[in-house]
């Protein structure tokens, strides 16, 4: 236990030095909510009340504080966002994205406005456990379906992760934590987790500079209950170069890669889970932006390259790459009119001994019109050619209109009509083993219906939320030549359904706090993993302008496990986490202490969860 009572003590000295530099009363209290500007929803920038989609913007003051906890604990505290694997091991079981009861192929991710996937993974989904938290900037998630606009897999939310601009001047940032990962009721005694980073900005000559490393490790974790220790080790490497050719012309060009090493427990039979991954993930990325009157003309260009080695009693090796190409026209034609014309080129490979590949190409439409009155429109459609189905249409109409309730106080009613197309994966269609090259492409059909109430300090928001799934892709039962199962379609529609609840608010003029409730239920589908009920609550309190805590609660209800048999006990989780700044030296101190009350719980049968866990750091500017 003398790992715990150094790190409560750190807690306690900074709890010290917060209440000799500044009293409460003296603490002021920012504008959050009230007509903040969001981009991804129509790819301009825009008013929220101008806005018909319910879009979460994460800026960097909450990313900072989760540094400790990773971004799948971040997500999940936002309405309608589960990560289902956030509370295992970090790095040992890829994270799935469930926003609205949708799964991961119906989730888009972003990176700087570029889509990123693995072509070699089931889903054609990413893996956010690849993203290191410390080189993120902002995160605007959009909920519903955004098809027209962002092509395939957008059909129930979009994740933009805008990365970190270099600055006027060259810094340097170093950071180093040191932690525990532990099961439930195991003692604190030994440090065996943490990261260092090194993280290098700056503009030489009108280029913009972003250079960084870093690594996290741990050991001595048993992730399958009874089996020998997982140890992970992830190194990622950033370069970015950006500039102006000219007044008019911005661009910018990025390399990431993740080389990753793990024992990994996720084979089957569960008995026999023991063996390594090795994965090594590229990517590039060409960002370029020209203005001229009255409108830009824009490319977000990437090409990712995937290379994963499972060393098992049934080793296997996949690699995939990824192009993609969306080139676009945005055009104001007044105060009240916003056009975007569209084209996107999409090329998925994975390498294999049958080398299978599909394509995509997309021409898009979107217009938003803003009425004085205070109602706005923003209408899409979208033509995808796809070389295995053929061509399809999707199309969004969404409505919304605001108002101010009084001096202090605005009101927004939403809806939305939305189509989304998803063509089955790679792996979905040319497994050996589990594969079916009859099967037929997603086809979802959603409906939003909702308000939202918003003052500088509070909001409240309530939304209705119905998709159709038809014909969706499933698992499939043994048939004859696939013992185990195999990719199928659904022979019945599908719908998912629920109600979004949530609340910000302050307390006393102090405390910031976020408190959601979502409902999900389904018909003739399945909610593996996802429970019916689903609460998620935050609260902020800034003991001074340079020390904040934040409580964390979690509850999850009972659900259905992946075995589509075993019904899971629901569980509640408590987080703190508390973060100190310094002015000499510019450095940032935290501590974060998960799960609390060292809570047993089930995410996946047999394998085990973290229990209480802490993780303390420190961040320093030079």
């Amino acid at each position: 236990m003398k790992l715990v009572n150094a790190l409560l003590g750190t807690a306690l000295s900074l709890f010290a030095l917060s209440a000799q530099s500044q009293t409460l009363d003296s603490i002021a209290v920012s504008t959050k909510y009230l007509d903040e500007v969001v981009v991804t929803d129509s790819r301009f920038a825009l008013k929220r009340s101008q806005s018909g989609k319910t879009v979460v913007k994460i800026k960097q003051e909450e990313i900072q504080q989760f540094s400790g906890l990773g971004l799948g604990i971040l997500l999940s505290t936002h309405l309608g966002i589960d990560v289902i694997g956030k509370n295992l091991y970090s790095g040992h079981n890829p994270s799935t994205i469930s926003i609205r009861g949708g799964r991961n192929r119906q989730v888009l991710i972003l990176i700087d406005g570029v889509r990123v996937s693995d072509p070699s993974r089931i889903d054609n989904d990413f893996d956010i456990n690849a993203l290191s938290i410390e080189m993120i900037e902002s995160i605007e998630i959009v909920k519903g379906a955004a098809s027209s606009l962002y092509g395939s897999s957008a059909a129930t939310g979009v994740i933009n992760i805008t990365t970190k601009k270099a600055g006027d001047s060259f810094r340097l940032m170093a950071k180093k934590t040191w932690g525990t990962e532990q099961v439930a009721n195991q003692s604190l005694n030994r440090i065996n987790a943490g990261n260092h980073m090194l993280h290098l900005s700056g503009t030489q000559r009108g280029i913009g500079i972003n250079l960084a490393y870093s690594e996290r490790y741990s050991d001595e974790m048993t992730a399958v209950v009874g089996e020998v220790p997982d140890p992970f080790n992830k190194v990622n490497f950033n370069a970015g170069l950006s500039g102006q050719l000219t007044p008019k012309l911005k661009w910018k060009l990025a390399w990431n890669r993740d080389d990753i090493q793990a024992d990994y427990d996720n084979s089957f039979p569960v008995e026999q889970a023991e063996f390594k991954y090795i994965t090594q993930l590229n990517r590039f990325s060409l960002n370029t932006h020209f203005d001229y009157g009255g409108g830009s003309l824009n490319l977000n260009a990437g090409f990712q390259e995937n290379k994963r080695e499972f060393q098992s009693s049934y080793p296997i090796d996949y690699e995939s790459d990824n192009l993609n190409i969306d080139l676009f026209n945005k055009y104001i034609f007044n105060n009240n009119f916003y056009t975007i014309i569209g084209f996107q080129y999409q090329k998925a490979t994975m390498k294999a001994d049958y080398n299978p590949e599909v394509t995509q190409s997309d021409l898009y439409l979107n217009s938003v019109y803003l009425d004085p009155s205070g109602l706005n429109l923003n209408l899409g459609m979208r033509y995808n050619q796809h070389n295995a189905y053929n061509g399809h249409w999707t199309y969004s109409l969404n409505p919304s209109y605001s108002f101010d309730l009084n001096a202090d106080y605005q009101m927004k009613i939403l809806s939305s009509y939305s189509k989304a197309f998803i063509a089955p994966g790679l792996y979905q269609l040319y497994d050996p083993f589990y594969g079916n090259d009859d099967l037929m492409p997603e086809n979802n059909l959603s409906f939003e219906f909702g308000s939202e109430i918003r003052s500088n300090q509070n909001s409240f928001s309530a939304v209705y939320f119905n998709r159709k799934e038809d014909p969706t892709l499933i698992f499939g039962p043994p048939v004859e030549g696939y013992l185990y199962g195999r990719y199928s379609n659904s022979d019945k529609e599908i719908y998912y359904r629920g109600i979004e609840l949530a609340y910000d608010f302050q307390l006393f003029d102090l405390v910031n706090a976020r408190l959601n409730y979502i409902f999900t239920e389904t018909t003739n589908g399945d909610l593996r993993g996802i429970p019916k009920h689903a609460i998620n609550g935050v609260m902020d309190f800034p003991i001074s302008d340079q020390t904040n805590i934040n409580l964390l609660g979690q509850y999850s209800g009972k659900r259905i496990a992946n075995d589509s048999k075993t019904l899971l006990e629901a569980y509640s989780l408590f987080t703190f986490q508390l973060n100190h700044e310094l002015k000499k030296p510019n450095a940032n101190l935290f501590l974060s202490v998960y799960n609390i009350f060292d809570t047993e719980y089930i995410i996946i049968p047999q394998y085990a969860t973290r229990g209480r866990n802490i993780l303390t750091g420190i961040s320093i500017q030079f």
